[in-house]
Parts: C-alpha cells; structure tokens; sequence
C-alpha cells in the first residue's frame, strides 16, 4: 500500500486537504487556506525541526611534563582541593583560589605540557594599583573593607584552558509577524500576517577559552575575556618562573558543553539579526551543526586574590595579559538604604518645587504628592540598583562573537513565505449615557 501524504496546517495543527475548485489546501478546522509551496515550506520547517544538531569534537590528551625526578613541585589545599605548580623559586604562602593560608607542599606525577601559552604582560605593582583603583567610586563598600584589605597578596597563576575551533552551520525557521492597526467607533483592530522564514548560514569560530580548572569560577574567566592570541608562544618553562599554575582537572569532554552553547548561541543570533522588517519573530525550529571541531591545551596569565569578610569570600581576577579586571565587593545594606532615601527625598523636593512653580505658589493639585513620592522612591531605586550591579562585574559569556572569524559568515538560505493573515477584533467600552 501507497505510503499516505498527512499534511498540517501551519496556522493551527489540524489536518489539511485538497480543494480541488479552490485550488487549495484548506484547514476544516480555522478555514486557512495555503498554496502547496505555502504547504511544502511549512514542512521542511517541520523537518528541521526535527533534525538534530550534531557537536561532534575531537578530542585528544596533552603530553606530559615531568622534571628529571619524575615529579613536579607544588602544593594542594586542603581547603578547595586546588593543585598548584609552582618552581623552587616561587613560595605560594596561600591558595589563591580560595585564600585558604594552610597549602601543603606535596610532589605531582607532573603536568601536561600545553600546545601554547601567553606569558605574563601586567606586573604584581600594576595588578596592584588597578585592584586599588577597583575599590574606589564604589559607594555602597563597607568603609571597613578597604581598611583591612590584602592587596599585597594578589598571585600570578597560569590558569588552564581548552581552545576550540570549528566551522559550524545553522538552520533555523522562524514565525513573523507584520502588524497593522485601526480603530473605529466600536472597536479596535490588528491584522496580523504571518510569514515562515528559513535562515541557514555558517561561520567559523578560532580558539573559543573554556577554563580548565573546577576551582576556579567559570564567570570570572569569562569575564576577562578576551586574550590576544597574537601574543601567544610555545610551551617553554622559563615562562612559569616566579608564576603559579594550576593544573587542569576539567577534560576535553567536560569542557565542550560550553563551547557547544557559545557556538549554538552566536550562530542563531547571527541568523536572527538578518531577520528584519517584522513587528515580532519567534523561533520555531532549528539546529546546528559542527564541522572540523577540535581542541587545543592552553595555559592562559591571570592574576587573583581571595580575600574574606564577615565570613564571605570575594574573588577579583585580572587578565594578566590586557589587564581588565573584574570583581565582587561587599554591600553596605546602610549605605543602600540611605542612598535610596536620599536620593528618593533629593527627588520629592525638586518635585513639590516644580509643582510650586507652575501653579503660582498654590501646589495643590489632588493626590500629585503620592504620586511624586512612588516616582521618587523608583528612580532612588534604580539609582542604588545601579550601584549595587556595579559591586560584581563578573559575568558568563554564553555567546562567542570574539573569536568568530572575520568575513567567514556565509548565508546561503534566505527565504520569506507569507503563510496567513489573521484580524484580532477587541470591542471598545460603551460611556454609561452615551
């Protein structure tokens, strides 16, 4: 038996059939009718999605280094579990990931040796200056913060990280909508068409970082992106001295699910910015595909320092390579209310005096005080939220843009099928009299 052809209707799911005096494929169920090239895109939206994406990298194990004795020193905290290498030059009086004072000095069966590195830019003096300058304008930091700081004891550690390459393609369909709208005496309205469109496009993407070490904060690392790969070297050990660094324990495979949602992310986001013209577009299917996906072992300069208040750990990171720095400082919940009053009362007063103004010296005008007071108290909270937002400048990349490849974008589907209009009716409320 003949396999039987069932199509649905783009607009509501049901069954369509074919009307042979129309000339069309009509829906019994919302009356829409489509035009089998209407029909026949509505299905390959179906298809793709019901393709999966394929993030297939490969994968391999750096060398190892060892010295002569077969064994590197080092030391581990007992506190985050942190393993450090470190030369015999370089004492780690603590662990700079989590500040614990207690590290242990201890042997390792070595490290792996990474295809390549970026040797420290910004010295200990600067990395200390612009922590410094870190603190400063900050007007919701304890006063007893910046007293007792340990600016002193910032640590230069080459981090570990996997880079990673690849081409990757996307196809994605979207739902459109174009909207038009009127009025009348009795009701208002909006005609809205929808279009089905196909995006598919590819690009390439160069040593995308994802942070090897499960110690370290992956919104931190983010955070100091990016790096000037320009600048990079071989592997040669006169790099590490006077450094730390932290050996990775976060492989290849565990790492590539966040290179998987940065490639995924900017590959849609490059597809939907060449979707224009329309009121609203959502996403009604896609995937991505990765090609020649592979990855490589790098050792990255980062300067830290942890340090404790009341209790709490706060974590600072500086590109040692470029020098941005970002941070998380504590908040002063007195100072946040007072700033948010101030500011709210500031605002209040300039209010009551334009009111004054305007009305002659009158100011009465009926229930304006309450409503002066609420817009007060919003703009004060904006204000100190703004503050707040400001006290922790680390934040996860989810998108790759950096290190995609100039000029590699290439868009080879750009389709628009209008598929139905539909006219939204809302009755206006009759005046009691009229």
């Amino acid at each position: 038996m003949a396999d039987i052809m069932n199509y649905k209707c783009p607009c509501c799911g049901a069954p369509l059939v074919y009307k042979g005096d129309k000339q069309m494929m009509v829906c019994e169920s919302c009356d829409s009718q489509f035009t089998m090239e209407q029909v026949k895109e509505a299905e390959e939206a179906e298809k793709t999605s019901a393709s999966a994406s394929d993030m297939t990298w490969q994968t391999s194990e750096p060398a190892m280094i060892k010295d002569e004795n077969g064994k590197m020193t080092g030391y581990t905290c007992p506190s985050c579990g942190a393993e450090i290498i470190a030369d015999e030059n370089t004492a780690a009086t603590e662990c700079p990931y989590c500040g614990n004072q207690a590290i242990m000095p201890q042997s390792f069966e070595g490290m792996f040796k990474p295809d390549c590195m970026i040797p420290f830019k910004v010295d200990k003096t600067a990395a200390q200056g612009a922590l410094e300058n870190f603190y400063k304008g900050k007007r919701l930091l304890p006063d007893a913060f910046t007293k007792g700081n340990r600016v002193k004891n910032i640590n230069g550690v080459y981090v570990p990280f996997w880079l990673f390459d690849c081409s990757a393609e996307g196809n994605v369909t979207y739902d459109a909508v174009k909207e038009k709208r009127w009025s009348d005496s009795n009701a208002d309205y909006v005609k809205k068409d929808t279009y089905l469109v196909s995006r598919q496009g590819s690009m390439e993407f160069e040593k995308i970082p994802v942070d090897a070490s499960k110690e370290m904060d992956d919104a931190y690392m983010d955070a100091i992106e990016p790096f000037d790969y320009s600048q990079a070297v071989g592997y040669d050990s006169a790099y590490f001295s006077g450094y730390l660094a932290n050996k990775y324990d976060v492989d290849q495979k565990e790492s590539v699910p966040r290179a998987n949602e940065r490639v995924t992310n900017s590959v849609k986001a490059a597809l939907r910015d060449t979707v224009k013209g329309y009121d609203s577009v959502s996403e009604k299917s896609g995937n991505v595909n990765i090609k020649n996906g592979r990855s490589a072992y790098a050792m990255m300069p980062v300067w830290m320092l942890n340090t404790k208040y009341n209790d709490k750990i706060y974590t600072f990171a500086m590109n040692g390579q470029t020098g941005k720095l970002v941070g998380s400082l504590p908040v002063d919940m007195g100072k946040f209310w007072k700033y948010l009053f101030g500011i709210a009362a500031a605002i209040f007063l300039i209010a009551q005096l334009g009111l004054i103004y305007v009305t002659n010296n009158d100011g009465s005008v009926p229930g304006y005080e309450v409503i002066a007071l609420i817009i007060a108290l919003i703009i004060g909270l904006i204000s100190v939220m703004s503050m707040k937002s400001a006290m922790n400048t680390a934040v996860r990349q989810t998108q790759a843009g950096h290190y995609l490849k100039e000029g590699s974008f290439r868009l080879s589907v750009n389709r628009d099928v209008f598929m139905y209009t539909r006219t939204e009716r809302t009755e206006k409320q009759k005046q009691e009299g009229k």
